[in-house]
């Protein structure tokens, strides 16, 4: 119901789905810069898909509509929530999709930050690949709506967590897996191949 309706309203676009497997877990991670973030990437998978959402918007009047029976998974922020990676791992070891969005928050000038260490942990431990991708004018609606511009959701090609068996320590793992993430999700945005 999304995807036809941001069709239709956004015109929306799509590009690089052939980059996301048919089967198997895969950890989509994304820019963030609109609440319609989430809905927008995941209309347009063919897959089911788990997302992970701050804490502070469980129990508000409306999560039982758009939160909580959506698939969606709690984050406590600010530290490291144990629980919710756990959960996240479990969704990618039986095969599901997770979106994660690196930043760890929207962005509010639409820029893109620094990326933390989760996209890349998760994937290590499931093994299973990162998927970049990223929404465009998406904190743009408005303009959207009274223009030529679209809503666009661009997905690039897979990263896998085997690229960097040979990097040691972990930490140092994570920290060049997550750049690598990073700097993809940042070509996209720039729609550089």
């Amino acid at each position: 119901m999304v995807n036809i309706i941001s069709k239709f309203f956004l015109g929306l676009t799509k590009s690089g789905l052939e980059n996301c497997p048919e089967s198997g877990g895969m950890v989509i991670a994304s820019n963030h810069v609109s609440l319609v973030d989430p809905p927008l990437i995941g209309g347009i998978l063919s897959k089911e898909i788990h997302y992970y959402a701050k804490a502070e918007l469980f129990g508000k009047w409306y999560s039982p509509i758009f939160i909580k029976f959506h698939n969606t998974i709690p984050v406590k922020r600010g530290k490291f929530d144990r629980h919710a990676f756990l959960v996240g791992l479990d969704v990618l070891k039986k095969g599901g999709t997770l979106l994660v969005f690196p930043e760890g928050t929207r962005s509010k000038d639409g820029r893109l930050r620094e990326g933390k260490t989760g996209a890349a942990k998760l994937s290590i431990e499931a093994d299973v690949p990162v998927i970049p991708a990223c929404v465009v004018n998406s904190n743009r609606i408005k303009d959207v709506l009274f223009s030529r511009e679209r809503v666009e959701v661009r997905f690039g090609n897979p990263i896998y967590p085997s690229e960097y068996k040979h990097v040691e320590p972990d930490k140092e793992k994570l920290k060049i897996f997550t750049t690598d993430i990073m700097e993809q999700i940042k070509r996209l945005i720039e729609n550089k191949d």
